[in-house]
Parts: structure tokens; sequence; C-alpha cells
């Protein structure tokens, strides 16, 4: 039997690198959660998540705000590795900071990992801390998003559902978490207000989120929607729907490369569409549209929904899907949803937790198949097929007129 030393040191030793697959890799990681737990005393497990996790958070926002990640991860390019001493963190900030402020924030960054102490008032940065200054992963918008959304919408949650006597919250016009919070103004409402802050950290979400998860194009075969197109004559062949950033059209473009200019429509608001989008290939079309009014593209092949239906309820989905089904061509267009399918058991982490935000912030949820049909078939659609992936947490809904 292994000594307890043996047994630290081999937890120690474990590194992402050792694992063949990222499925691998997930396995281990949901091994240690539970690991954790059953390590843990009620105490401990209570302690760190109502004390030490939210003053973790407003310290990763405070040096997020300071400028000082970024900073950091600049420097860490020219010296990987390398530990940084506190003077030289507060030379990186782009305001007047106490030292012993900073000094208190990080040596609690530290004791929960997310830097290593190696001397004092000296710091080694880890693969997480550096991500928070670089500006592709968007991993500080997963931070800014909770500080501006989820965070404080999360403590009034309770209070919320105790005031309304705990009836489910399912349409946002009618009974909203996020409204009572602000005492007016909802999620939408707030993100467009104010677009270059809590409207682009939602954004940055987003973008942070569908870079995690599995792209579509892996869970669906885009071969159903390109073969037997008619693309030749400038026909609309993909209309990505509420499509923000749009990954999914640039992701499809990337499983098909010689598509031609002009077929493929990326549509959001027109403050979304007004928003810069680095590197999106000029082929791709940006429209402004409000998914509630008559669908400006007729006859594409396929109308694409990801990550948008579960913002709203049943009666606003329909009137969505219905603006679809109007300018739909019988047998050749498909509608297609890309979204979490909620199993009746056995959800994970990741599903539960995007279901109880959208209860948080929007009044929305994921649904189950059976839901999924229902809604459908109010729209005049039926779902002729469904393709799952078993490392995906979405799946694509494929529908039909009836």
């Amino acid at each position: 039997m292994p000594s307890f030393q043996d047994t630290i040191t081999d937890l120690e030793s474990l590194q992402p690198s050792q694992f063949s697959t990222d499925a691998e890799r997930y396995e281990a990681k949901e091994a240690a959660r539970r690991l954790l737990n059953r390590l843990e005393t009620p105490f401990e497990q209570g302690w760190r998540l109502s004390f030490e996790t939210p003053v973790l958070i407003a310290g990763i926002q405070t040096i997020l705000d300071l400028g000082i990640w970024k900073q950091w991860t600049e420097a860490d390019k020219k010296n990987p590795g390398a530990p940084v001493h506190l003077d030289q963190l507060l030379k990186w900030a782009n305001a007047k900071a106490e030292p012993n402020l900073l000094r208190r924030f990080l040596r609690h960054i530290a004791a929960l990992y997310v830097l290593e102490e190696t001397d004092v008032d000296t710091w080694r940065p880890t693969p997480y801390s550096l991500s928070l200054g670089d500006t592709v992963s968007h991993t500080d918008q997963i931070t800014q998003c909770g500080t501006d959304h989820t965070v404080p919408t999360g403590v009034n949650l309770p209070y919320f559902l105790k005031k309304y006597n705990y009836v489910e919250p399912v349409d946002l016009a009618k009974l909203d978490n996020y409204r009572d919070m602000t005492g007016g103004k909802d999620f939408f409402a707030t993100c467009a207000a104010d677009p270059v802050g809590k409207g682009s950290s939602f954004m940055g979400l987003m973008t942070a989120l569908r870079n995690h998860k599995m792209s579509w194009t892996d869970v669906y075969d885009t071969n159903r929607i390109v073969d037997g197109a008619d693309v030749q004559t400038g026909k609309p062949l993909f209309v990505d729907i509420g499509g923000a950033h749009g990954l999914d059209t640039s992701r499809l473009l990337d499983k098909h490369p010689n598509l031609p200019a002009n077929v493929l429509v990326l549509q959001d608001t027109p403050e979304v569409v007004a928003m810069p989008i680095e590197d999106l290939d000029k082929r791709i079309v940006k429209q402004a549209y409000d998914f509630f009014t008559p669908q400006p593209q007729k006859h594409a092949r396929a109308y694409f929904f990801h990550a948008v239906p579960h913002d709203w309820p049943d009666a606003d989905c329909v009137r969505m899907f219905s603006q679809v089904a109007a300018v739909f061509k019988r047998g050749y267009s498909k509608l297609l949803i890309y979204e979490v399918v909620l199993p009746k058991k056995g959800a994970t982490n990741l599903m539960t937790t995007l279901d109880l935000q959208l209860m948080n912030c929007t009044s929305g949820m994921e649904r189950t198949e059976e839901h999924w049909a229902r809604l459908l078939k109010e729209a005049g659609f039926s779902i002729v097929d469904i393709s799952r992936h078993p490392r995906a947490v979405e799946s694509v809904i494929e529908a039909d007129l009836v």
C-alpha cells in the first residue's frame, strides 16, 4: 500500500500533458472535483463556496481593473514563467494603488493557486493568470461578465424567489430576477445601454464559451447543408440568426473553405452588427435583424440558432421560429438549433450551470427533448434528427416543416 507521502506525490505530479485526449483530461478533472468534495469537511466546503471564492473574484477583478494581468502576460512572453515582485506589479498598474492593498489580494490569489508564491512579495504566473491578460481567450471577460452580471444577480436570486413565492421565472416580461435587481432594466436592455461595458463583457463571455465548447460543425455533418445547395445563384446558404461575432458561421467556412461570397449571412441586433469583428472573413455578410420580425433571407438552405432560444420563453421562441417557417422552402430548407438538450438524468455541471444562469439573468432555460418537440410543433416544425456528441454539452436539432 502506498504511503501517505507517495499518494500526495502522485497527486501533485499529475499534468494535463499526461492525458492522450481532452476527454481523458476532463474525466480526470471531474474525478479531482469529486475527490475534493469527499475530502473536505462540510465546514470547509461551505467556507470555500461562500467566503474564499467571493474575495478571490474581487481580487482578480481589481487586478484586472488595474491592467496588471495584461502587463504581466506581455512581460511573460519575453521571460516565460519568471517570478515577479510586488514592486514591479505596482509599476504596471494603470492607477496608483497602495502596496499593502495589492499584497493582501495577491496573497489570497496565491493561496488558492491562481498564482504561485515563490518568495516574499514575489509570485509566478499560472496558465489561468496569464489568460487573464491575453486578448485571444477572452478569459478576462468571464470574470468581468461575472462581476457585471451573474455575481450580483446570483446574490439577489434567493431573495427574489422568496419575494415572489417561489414561482419559476420563465418569462422575461412577467417575472425577471435581473430587472428586480436593477430596479427596472432587464439584462438585454442593460447590455444595449452599455455596449462598451456590460454589453461587451457579455459578448466576450459568449465568445469564450463558444471557443470552449465543441464546434457545432464537429457535432453535425455539414455536408447535409452544402451538398445539393443552390449557392451559385447567390441564394443564401446559411443564415446565422443572433450569431454575435460570427464564430459559428466562420466554423462552417473552415469546413468548406471554397464557399462563394454573399451566401453566408450573420444576423444580430444593430448594436452588435455595428461592432467591429477582428478577422471576420469578407465573404460573410453582416445584417441587422430583429428575429421577431419578417426574415429578409428567403429560401435559405439552413437557418441556424445557437444559444438564442434558451434566453426566451416558449411563446417568444414560437414567434421567432414562425418567422423562419414563413420563408422556408419545403424539401430544401433546414432549421438548425444548437443548444443544450437536457437529459432526464445525468446532466453535467456545465448544463446545469447554463440552465440556472439563464434563470438568473434572463428568465431563460435549457430544455429537454420533449420540451423542444412541443415548442417546435407550435411553430409548425417537427424534429427530423438530433445530432449528439459524447464530449459536447450541446446538440444540433434539425427540424423541418410539419
